[in-house]
């Protein structure tokens, strides 16, 4: 069996644990949003497998393009390549909203942060997954021991936390309504792209190589801090308060 499998169930089950104990934080042990982290987990196959794939590769022999990423790519199909993810991606960590058992949960402003933070988080463990399986499909990675992918165990584990934070917001933006909804998904979708921005600029051989590459976590804690902005406004809005979330202590 491939390392990265290994590595995967780890993954999976470590960063699990660490979305439930957050979640338990959050909601005063409320265990009506734990199903909520299994609704999600399919939706990055089914995204990838028969959504931004088939669309970018379409686009691709629609204009006469290898879908190789490089500097000769046209402008506008490096924008396309940057956008496919956060638009199909925050879409479809929305789309169980829809569903009556969610939208009970989300008749208040922190309900409907919970609720998209553990869709989010649902969709980022299904994603660990998702590329776990790819990489396993490559040779080359097949003889690595298990311990080799701990980059991908911490990178992933961090992804599924701010897929939680950017639907979290999404989500709130849908409570309040009216422009609050587009603008709550437009801003998940720049968050996104944003975070995505450092890989493609890696990818594309450009240079400073040492900013590029922490340009992603650098955006992933500005979505945290605007996650943490609406959860205190949420629970002031509702009368209660909520702290700042502290993970280290002296």
């Amino acid at each position: 069996m491939p390392g990265v499998y290994s590595m995967a169930v780890i993954t999976i089950v470590l960063t699990a644990i660490l979305c439930i104990a957050f979640l338990n934080y959050l909601t005063h042990s409320d265990r009506r949003y734990y199903w909520l982290l299994l609704v999600g987990l399919p939706s990055s196959f089914i995204v990838n497998h028969w959504v931004k794939t088939p669309l970018i590769t379409a686009l691709a022999m629609w204009a006469g393009i290898p879908l190789k990423l490089s500097l000769e790519m046209p402008l506008w199909f490096i924008a396309s390549i940057l956008l496919n993810a956060p638009i199909f991606e925050e879409a479809v960590k929305l789309l169980p909203t829809v569903l009556p058992a969610s939208r009970k949960l989300m008749n208040d402003a922190p309900g409907s942060l919970w609720t998209g933070l553990a869709l989010g988080m649902s969709f980022g463990l299904g994603e660990a997954a998702f590329i776990a399986y790819g990489v396993a499909q490559s040779p080359a990675y097949n003889s690595f021991p298990w311990y080799v992918f701990t980059g991908y165990l911490m990178e992933r584990m961090v992804v599924t936390f701010a897929h939680g934070f950017m639907t979290a917001i999404a989500a709130y933006g849908f409570y309040k309504g009216g422009r609050h909804a587009l603008m709550g998904y437009l801003s998940t979708v720049g968050l996104h792209a944003l975070i995505n921005l450092g890989p493609i600029l890696l990818a594309l051989k450009l240079k400073p190589e040492a900013v590029f590459g922490v340009m992603s976590y650098a955006f992933i804690l500005a979505a945290f801090l605007l996650f943490q902005k609406y959860a205190r406004d949420a629970k002031k809005a509702s009368g209660h308060e909520i702290g700042e979330v502290v993970y280290f202590e002296r």
